[in-house]
Parts: structure tokens; C-alpha cells; sequence
């Protein structure tokens, strides 16, 4: 009875919305679809099943209520140079792979990690994939029958290579389409019942109409064979499996932030919030299933998923429903497609791709941060100028060495000169003229790693020419310490010990007091008294000007 409750108020209070949010966004998707397919060298039809199954499969399983998955631009160029490097088997052992990494990501709740790889490497990969496909579409613009090529410069020289057959029609189809995308949604709005109307769909049934009555020879898609595929085994040879593993991890990592990113958006405009690890789960499911039925890697489309949201969904039921649609359109219109001009796909990939490559954030970053705008133009040139893996690794490398850069700059060792004499420790200290004569104060501020070890050495070589016989160690404002960080502090102890110099650790958080206790060295050097933790820096003065200062 539950049951029958939820569905009759489902109908009641969401169903008309969700028919027509789905049915927008199918139509919004569907030449998408096959352009991104024609991207990614595969056939178009291959793009339509993505669309279909990847809709279903993450609207009923994924972590946001919004979002709408299928084939995307960003994906485009790693399955195209995958394609090249493996062919079809190994492209789709590579996607089932991808799944597979994505369902394990979200079990190990690594969702929230994926959103903290750094924006200059995000807009690096975007702004690179963008001007690929932007590159690519070009023979398309052309009217010129050149297959997909791994390589820009394999594109530009087959381009060059063809100048002669340029086609005036395929280039008037296409500006035509980039005008109408432009301008239709402004003139459109101001039409009561055909403002909801996509812009693409009428550019796509214009061009359909001009190509069959006119009989314009120029490349046309083809005819999509009606209906799903059957259901194939993949190969899953060891050595095979082996090779395509770093396309994979790839793949699953591009998929994920997409995905994640097109959830944030979804959430920011509808108010809601989503579950970062279930949704990549849902996107590791649809992957996993796609390589069975033709299907290429999927992740969520941000331009769909508004456009579902502008159109009034309410539940995920939105998604299903535009998948059943595309599905129906699979089935029925497929010989359409026999006429649709691969001007009009150029027209449509290239305004995606141009959206892509994000001039305000480059201009952005390069009036903030130099190492920022270096991280960002290094990886738009490898991504554009080497394979998407290369760029994908080189990319998380130089995030990493910015960030090790920017830990270190952190790192700062103040004196107590660097302090008031009136207040707190130096009021103390310099009240006092034993404490004043045998105590040095240093104030470490940041994490204890190996990449703060210069600082710290240069101030310890700073401390040994003035060689006072107590030092104290303030270290309330370092949240970690690592390996190096605990063996440089043990050689110090040490080195003071020689020195006939007493060391005090003061004001140490819990969790680096942990790791310190959790090295026998070090505690062994405590329980001797070579080394003395107290509470605060007063503490210790109280402790040592107690012990030594009557002496």
C-alpha cells in the first residue's frame, strides 16, 4: 500500500514535470550523442547507447538527483587515443576497467578527495581536451573525409594535405548552425510555445531538410541501425588488461571529476546536496555495464544536466525518462540520421569546445599566481601536444611539486626578538637576566616535513654561533610532523646533548605529540631527560630557572 502511495503522489506531484524536463534534455542530447561519438572515432551509433544506458543506469544508482550522464567532449579525446592505441577491445576493456576503479573509489569514500586537485590543472586538462576537439571538428567544418587522428598535427597536416576539396556547402552548414545556437535562444524567448524549444533541434532538422531536398553531396553520419546491440564478452586478455590499465585510471579519474563537478553545479542550482561517493559509484556501474552493450566511457554532462534542471525536474526519474526517449528514437528514427550533415556536429563540437577553454579563468590565473600559471600552461600544451595519460600523470606531478613548493614557503622560525619584549614569554624572559642570558626561544610555525628542514637548519646554525644553554622548541602551530621531520629533531636533541645544551618541547599538539612517542628513540631520550616536553613556554621557564637558575 506504501507502494501505491508513493506512486500515485509521485504522478500527482512530479511525474509532468519530470516527462517534460526528459524529453528536452533527450532532444538536447541526441545529436550530442553522435557527435561526440563521430569525436571519439567510434561509430554514432555507439554514442546513442551510451547515452541510453549511462542515463538509466546512473539516474537509478548515482548520488545526484540532477545529473545526466552520457558521452561528453572531456571524454572524447582519452577514448579516441585509447581507440588508437588498443582499438575498439582494448577501448572497451579500458572503460570496464574505469568502472571498476570509480565503484572502488566511492567504496573507499574517496569523493571528496577528487575535488581537491588543484583548479590550473582542472582548467589545464578543459581548456586542452576543448581545443582538441575544437582542432578536430575542423575536416567536418570543411566538408573533408579525414578519420580521426590520435595526434593535432596529424589533423592540421591532413587538412592541409586535402585544401583542394573543401567544401563551400559543409562550411555554410556549419557557421549557419553556430549562428542559430547563438542567436535562436534570444529570439525564441520573446515566443510563448516555442521558448522552451531547443536551439539545437531546430538547427539539426533545418540542416536534415536542406541536405535531403537539395541532394548536397557532402559527409553525412549515415543510417544508425534501429534498436540496442547485442550483448558481446569482452577480452580479457592479461597483457591486454596490463596495457590499457593507465588509460583506465585515466579514464576513472577524468570521469569522476566531471561528474563530482556537474553535481556541484546541480546543487548550486537547485539547493540540494549530493552524495559524492554514491554518485561515483553509479558512474563505475554504468561503465562497467556499457563495454557489454557497444557503449563508450560515460561520465555526467554539465550542459544536459542544466538544461534538465532548467526544464523543471524534480526526481531522478527526469534522467530515466530521457534515456527511455533516446531509446525511442534509437528504435524509430534511426535511417534519419542517414541525412544529418557532419557540418552541423562540427557547428554543435565546435561552441562546446570553445566553452571549454575558459579564457577568464586563464587571465584569472595568470594575475594571481606565476607557479599557478605555469602549472596551467604546462598541462594545456601536454594535453594538446602529447597523449591525455602523459598529461593526466605530468599534471598530478606539478600539483604535487606546487604544493610541496607552497608547504615549505609556509614554514617560518621566529626568535623571540622577532617578538615584543613587553608581553607574554619575553616579558618573562627578559625580566630576568639568568633567563635573559641562557635561554633561546624559537617558534615553529607550520608542519615539521622534510620540505621545512632547510628553514630549520638555517636557524639551528643561526642558534649554535650563540650557544645558549636552553632552548626551547614552541610548537602549538605545527599540525604534523613527519619521518624526516621526527630523525632531524632527534639529531638535534643529540647535537645539543654534545653541546651540554638542554632542549624543551613545548605547547606540542596531540597528534604530533603521538608520532613523537611513537618513536623509541625519541623516548627513550625524554624518559633520560635529554630532551623535556612541558604544557607551555612559561612552564618550561618556570621548570628551568626552578632548577638551574639558582645554581
Amino acid at each position: 500500500m506504501d507502494i501505491q502511495n508513493r506512486v500515485s503522489n509521485y504522478l500527482k506531484e512530479s511525474f509532468t514535470s519530470d516527462l517534460k524536463a526528459g524529453f528536452i534534455t533527450a532532444v538536447v542530447a541526441l545529436p550530442l550523442a553522435i557527435a561526440f561519438a563521430i569525436a571519439s572515432g567510434v561509430e554514432p551509433q555507439m554514442g546513442l547507447y551510451t547515452a541510453v544506458i549511462a542515463g538509466m543506469l546512473v539516474a537509478a544508482s548515482g548520488g545526484s538527483r540532477y545529473s545526466i550522464s552520457g558521452p561528453t567532449g572531456a571524454m572524447t579525446v582519452i577514448i579516441l587515443s585509447t581507440l588508437h592505441s588498443f582499438g575498439l577491445e582494448g577501448l572497451l576493456l579500458a572503460g570496464f576497467l574505469a568502472g571498476a576503479f570509480q565503484i572502488l573509489f566511492g567504496i573507499l569514500k574517496l569523493g571528496k578527495v577528487v575535488k581537491y586537485i588543484p583548479l590550473p590543472v582542472i582548467s589545464g586538462f578543459t581548456s586542452g581536451i576543448g581545443a582538441i576537439i575544437l582542432i578536430g571538428q575542423i575536416p567536418n567544418a570543411l566538408g573533408l573525409i579525414i578519420p580521426s587522428k590520435e595526434h593535432v598535427w596529424e589533423t592540421l597536416y591532413a587538412i592541409i594535405s586535402s585544401a583542394n576539396l573543401i567544401s563551400s556547402t559543409a562550411i555554410t552548414i556549419c557557421v549557419a548552425t553556430i549562428l542559430l545556437l547563438l542567436f535562436l535562444p534570444g529570439l525564441m524567448a520573446r515566443i510563448k510555445y516555442i521558448n522552451s524549444l531547443p536551439p539545437s533541434i531546430i538547427a539539426l532538422i533545418l540542416s536534415v531538410l536542406i541536405v535531403y531536398y537539395f541532394g548536397f553531396e557532402i559527409p553525412l553520419v549515415g543510417s544508425i541501425p534501429a534498436g540496442l546491440p547485442q550483448i558481446q564478452m569482452l577480452n580479457f586478455n592479461f597483457e591486454l588488461l596490463m596495457n590499457v590499465l593507465p588509460a583506465a585510471l585515466t579514464i576513472a579519474l577524468l570521469g569522476a571529476i566531471e561528474a563530482l563537478l556537474c553535481a556541484v553545479v546541480c546543487d548550486g542550482m537547485t539547493n540540494s546536496k549530493h552524495d559524492s561517493n554514491k554518485e561515483l559509484i553509479g558512474q563505475g556501474i554504468a561503465n562497467m555495464a556499457l563495454p557489454f552493450f557497444s557503449g563508450i566511457p560515460c561520465t555526467a554532462a554539465i550542459a544536459r544536466s542544466a538544461v534538465n534542471i532548467r526544464e523543471g525536474a524534480k526526481t531522478q526519474m527526469a534522467g530515466i525518462i530521457h534515456a527511455l526517449i533516446l531509446l525511442m528514437i534509437l528504435v524509430f528514427l534511426g535511417p534519419v540520421a542517414a541525412f544529418i550533415p557532419k557540418a552541423y556536429l562540427a557547428g554543435v563540437l565546435i561552441l562546446v569546445s570553445l566553452r571549454m577553454i575558459n579564457i577568464n579563468e586563464f587571465k584569472t590565473t595568470m594575475s594571481i599566481s606565476k607557479m599557478d600559471t605555469a602549472v596551467l600552461i604546462v598541462t594545456f600544451l601536454l594535453t594538446v601536444l602529447t597523449d591525455l595519460v602523459f598529461a593526466v600523470q605530468m599534471g598530478m606531478f606539478l600539483s604535487i611539486i606546487l604544493l610541496f613548493i607552497r608547504l615549505t614557503n609556509v614554514i617560518d622560525i621566529h626568535t623571540m626578538e622577532s617578538y615584543d619584549r613587553t608581553k607574554g614569554i619575553n616579558a618573562t624572559i627578559f625580566a630576568d637576566p639568568y633567563l635573559e642570558k641562557n635561554v633561546s626561544v624559537y617558534t615553529i610555525n607550520g608542519p615539521f616535513f622534510f620540505g621545512a628542514m632547510n628553514v630549520f637548519e638555517s636557524k639551528i646554525n643561526e642558534h649554535m654561533t650563540i650557544s645558549k644553554p636552553h632552548i626551547i622548541l614552541r610548537m602549538r602551530y605545527v599540525p604534523f610532523i613527519d619521518t624526516t621531520g621526527i630523525e632531524r629533531l632527534k639529531s638535534f636533541i643529540k647535537a645539543s646533548r654534545k653541546q651540554h645544551q638542554r632542549v624543551y618541547l613545548t605547547s606540542v599538539q596531540p597528534e604530533v605529540m603521538k608520532r613523537i612517542e611513537s618513536d623509541e628513540e625519541l623516548t627513550e631520550l625524554m624518559q633520560k631527560q635529554h630532551v623535556h616536553i612541558c604544557d607551555s613556554s612559561q612552564d618550561a621557564l618556570t621548570f628551568l630557572k626552578k632548577k638551574y637558575g639558582n645554581k
